[in-house]
């Protein structure tokens, strides 16, 4: 066999080799893009299983507790005025947006200092403390008067302004 015929040869096999290594890098490409998209398949449920778990464990459970602790049809704005001043860390900690320590409030029975949480007793030593003044009128059994709160009703002060018109003189402005 001549030299050019052994290049031929060596030619041929070398281009069956690439011929199967191209395959092969094909079939690997394939194979990897397959695994990318089990992958992203796989991130999707995670996240929308992570959602799930975030609103039945956290969300609905926190939502519960703001409608049982605010006025009728205030509990998203009382959340809101809330995280307004605070954010809400690990286990529901209050921190403040300002320093961004742990929310305290001094507890006169006990003399201490504890922190304030995301729950009943939390909202209602902010509004007792008045770090937030507006929610003390967001909350139950806050003693607010006004919007259909009872106790101070408009009758009495009707009652009071009908008797003071008929014994009093009605009151002139300008020349008499």
């Amino acid at each position: 066999m001549s030299e050019v015929e052994q290049l031929k040869e060596e030619i041929e096999k070398l281009k069956a080799k690439n011929y199967e290594l191209v395959g092969e890098k094909r079939k690997a490409k394939a194979d990897g893009e397959a695994a990318t998209a089990e992958l992203e398949q796989a991130q999707k449920e995670r996240d929308e299983a992570k959602a799930k778990l975030q609103r039945v464990t956290v969300e609905l459970p926190r939502q519960n507790m703001l409608e049982e602790v605010a006025m009728p049809n205030m509990a998203e704005t009382l959340f809101r005025e809330i995280t307004h001043h605070y954010d809400i860390g690990e286990g529901d900690a209050l921190i403040s947006k300002d320093s961004g320590e742990p929310l305290e409030v001094e507890i006169p029975e006990k003399g201490e200092r504890v922190p304030v949480k995301l729950d009943q007793d939390g909202i209602r030593r902010i509004a007792e403390n008045k770090l937030i003044p507006s929610i003390r009128a967001m909350i139950k059994g806050s003693g607010a008067t006004g919007g259909g709160a009872t106790g101070a009703g408009t009758s009495a002060s009707t009652t009071q302004t009908g008797t003071q018109s008929e014994s009093a003189p009605a009151r002139r402005f300008g020349l008499n």
